[in-house]
């Protein structure tokens, strides 16, 4: 190739011409970025040395041969192409990217800025390898390799912008796994990384290549899938999924089948939020978890109603905080022989204004906790709760009355905050001793985050307060107690003493679980006791403490009894003590 320098001055010396040809061809030899001339059959006709410094090849090598030779076998196809289809064109710059070899094997990313001129390409080109490897290592999960949230919301948005093209949907699936946590902590967090990069690897071989598989985190995965002709497609790939994932993973020494919980969210319109469709998804899995697991779940119409009543219960519940709507009730713990009360549960009402007092299904926890769970609504709920219990525990006390109170923990509480300082905060503010509280925390809040949990518990031991696990023998840990929490008591759930009196096979795991907790020197709570028979039984077995409406029902400071032996009470309105936002602070 020729170069060819212009002279601005009117009269330019024939040395001076090839002065400034010389010193373009020093500045062609010295330039970091690659310069290449190509004919059109695809052969280097001039390089300089900046190709054989990043290739390793030498430039007689890289000349010798047709340049497909060193390209990418999945680029050659879409190189020539471009190339092909710009040269008919002639003159216009084409951009594109395709990997070269290099002498030792490995490849390189080259961005090329290209013309076609006559029978000759002109090139300027980038070695850009280092800065893909950044984008990926921003846009892929590091463990699975897997894109991540931000490269699966840019897909998506990609594939319901093609919405406008076709008459199928776009299909999202959130797979969570069903107790991925116990493998950990059984078999090692090394086995359960390899555990999440098999799972990966057999979702990726499911999927067709117009599909992406992301991993969010954890646990969890999300499928993206476009050219689906409806619900039941994406429905039947749900249970693919499924079926995929029950085929046994190597793990350690053993094999594991992983259960896990699909939800599903499709969307027909291009103009959808790939944002709200992740949600919509989430929301779809955590009901066919709470449904039991190992199953899936299609975001439709009637959880979309239950979204919009929990929006509506979440915004009610804000008005309530100022307007001291909120009230607590209290519940005795009680020896089964009967005497006095052992303890006594704080339980929270909500009794939203112009109400007439009558008992009414949205002022029960069920009706209002779940959606305030979703949203920090609990965490202000619990901070309130706390302090109204501590402080009527302190008013007991001054009159002779020193048994602890029980506060139910949200996970949220559990998990995402100091507990450990908020409850300090609370017995030094009401000159309480540790043992007069008395924390009861669900099988589910502590599978959350099991090492969090663990942790946040073993700190409010050390203040003296009592732990309890509520609900227990009805979610993870089935009848085996959690390894290494600091507990006080084990409260049996409700489902183990429901109808114990005519199953034989719950009167077995009654039974089973009292000596357990026995065993481990726990004090064991029977719920939900609620007929003679049922309370005969208990004793019968061996459970010297319970709690239900045949004890006692949920009743106001004044009117809860707690001298009492064993009895039932009649219900009656309460008056709280404290209401949400009143300033008791002295």
């Amino acid at each position: 190739m020729g170069f060819q320098a212009t002279s601005t001055a009117p009269h330019a010396s024939i040395d001076t011409a090839l002065g400034g040809e010389a010193r373009i061809a020093r500045l062609f030899e010295m330039t970091s970025d690659l310069l290449a001339t190509i004919a059109l059959d695809g052969r280097f006709t001039l390089l300089n040395p900046a190709w054989e410094q990043l290739l390793g090849w030498s430039l007689e090598e890289l000349q010798s041969r047709p340049m497909q030779e060193f390209m990418h076998p999945d680029d050659v196809e879409p190189t020539l192409a471009v190339m092909q289809a710009a040269g008919e064109q002639r003159a216009q710059l084409e951009n594109f990217t395709n990997r070269f070899r290099h002498r030792d094997g490995s490849w390189r990313w080259l961005l090329w800025s290209a013309r076609c001129d006559g029978d000759t390409w002109y090139a300027a080109v980038k070695d850009v390898t280092d800065r893909l490897w950044l984008e990926r290592q921003a846009l892929h999960d590091p463990l699975t390799k897997l894109p991540n949230r931000l490269l699966l919301m840019d897909r998506a948005c990609q594939a319901l912008a093609r919405l406008h093209r076709s008459s199928g949907v776009v299909a999202m699936l959130f797979v969570d796994l069903d107790k991925f946590k116990a493998v950990n902590d059984n078999l090692g967090h090394g086995v359960g990384d390899r555990l999440l990069v098999g799972i990966s690897e057999r979702l990726a071989e499911l999927m067709r290549d117009s599909d992406t598989v992301a991993r969010l985190g954890g646990d969890e995965f999300v499928i993206l899938a476009e050219d689906i002709e409806s619900e039941d497609e994406a429905m039947a790939l749900a249970g693919r999924v499924l079926e995929a994932l029950q085929e046994p993973f190597p793990a350690g020494k053993s094999e594991v089948a992983m259960l896990a919980s699909v939800g599903v969210s499709v969307a027909r319109s291009p103009d959808t939020d790939p944002e709200a469709m992740l949600r919509e998804a989430d929301l779809a899995m955590y009901r066919a978890k709470a449904a039991g697991g190992r199953g899936l779940d299609l975001f439709d119409d009637s959880l979309r109603r239950e979204v919009s009543t929990n929006l509506q219960i979440q915004e009610r519940l804000r008005q309530a905080l100022p307007r001291h709507e909120l009230l607590l009730a209290y519940q005795p713990i009680l020896p089964l022989a009967g005497g006095q009360a052992v303890g006594c549960e704080a339980l929270v009402r909500w009794r939203p204004q112009g109400g007439d007092g009558a008992d009414s299904a949205d002022m029960l926890p069920a009706a209002f906790l779940a959606p305030a769970e979703e949203s920090d609504l609990i965490v202000q709920i619990g901070n309130w709760v706390l302090h109204s219990a501590c402080a009527q525990a302190e008013i007991w006390r001054r009159s002779g009355i020193a048994i602890p109170i029980s506060v139910n923990v949200s996970a949220r509480e559990l998990t995402e905050m100091d507990l450990a300082e908020r409850v300090h905060e609370e017995l030094a503010y009401c000159r309480l001793p540790g043992r007069a509280l008395c924390l009861e925390v669900s099988e589910d809040a502590i599978h959350r985050d099991p090492e969090r949990a663990r942790a946040a518990l073993k700190d409010v031991k050390r203040l003296g307060v009592s732990v309890a696990l509520d609900k227990f023998g009805s979610g993870e840990f089935s009848l085996s107690l959690p390894s290494n929490l600091p507990l006080d008591v084990v409260k049996l759930d409700r489902s183990l003493t429901a109808n114990f009196d005519r199953d034989k096979e719950r009167r077995a795991m009654f039974a089973a679980t009292i000596a357990l907790a026995k065993e481990a020197g726990l004090t064991a709570v029977a719920v939900g006791i609620e007929t003679n028979r049922q309370l005969a039984l208990a004793r019968e077995l061996e459970c010297a403490v319970g709690q239900g409406f045949l004890l006692q029902i949920p009743a106001s400071p004044e009117e809860v009894r707690l001298r009492d032996t064993v009895g039932s009470v009649t219900s009656a309105p309460w008056r709280p003590l404290v209401r949400l936002g009143s300033s008791n602070r002295r």
